[in-house]
């Protein structure tokens, strides 16, 4: 029973990086390596999201494809959001003849904080 409290206590609280599309029109991503390969040991509700999205895959490039006011999840750990962890080689956000490319230099500059640990990039 002293054990249970301890453990609680010491658990780091987790977070998850989601782009969003506040805009009307369609976005696409592109991710090397791909999102779902972040949740591929869990076939879950994210990971089939993130599936239903997919329109291109290549060894290079995965393209996902965003309607208005969709979000996908691009990846989460335990602790906060640091330039430190970034599992991704690039990513790319094309939206019309716009692109916006997110490394670990920038990430932290491009996310806003919601709520429960949630961080959005937001796509207007």
């Amino acid at each position: 029973m002293i054990l249970l409290p301890s453990l609680l206590a010491s658990c780091d609280p987790g977070y998850a990086i989601i782009i969003a599309n506040r805009s009307a029109n369609n976005i696409y991503l592109e991710t090397d390596p791909p999102i779902e390969s972040r949740f591929s040991m869990i076939k879950d509700s994210t990971y089939n999201s993130i599936i239903s999205k997919k329109v291109l895959s290549s060894d290079v490039t995965n393209r996902y494809q965003l309607e208005s006011d969709q979000k996908i999840r691009l990846f989460g750990n335990v602790g906060f959001p640091s330039q430190n962890f970034f599992p991704y080689k690039k990513i790319k956000i094309i939206k019309g003849s716009d692109t916006l490319k997110i490394d670990k230099n920038n990430l932290m500059q491009k996310i806003s904080k919601g709520k429960k640990g949630f961080y959005y990039i937001n796509i207007e």
